[in-house]
């Protein structure tokens, strides 16, 4: 995939962050588990700037909130098990 169509992909999926919040808000994960499934999926903001970036006081480049969006759907999956 080319560098426009993933940035064009990215730009049209919803903000997965605010999904992110409303999971830790719900106590169903912590913000360090949110940071250390990022992190493990190739993310590299530190769990500082993560934090930052969830509550949307930092900007997070497209491909780190695509890492983002991969680890919503990762917990949406094992949460359908």
């Amino acid at each position: 995939m080319g560098a426009v169509a993933y940035r064009d992909e990215v730009a049209g999926m919803d903000d997965p962050r605010h999904g992110a919040r409303s999971l830790v808000e719900l106590n169903i994960i912590s913000v360090e588990g949110l940071w250390l499934r990022y992190w493990g999926n190739g993310g590299i903001a530190d769990a500082f700037n993560f934090e930052a970036c969830l509550y949307e006081a930092q900007v997070l480049p497209e491909y780190e909130l695509a890492v983002l969006a991969w680890v919503m759907e990762d917990l949406d999956a094992e949460s359908s098990r």
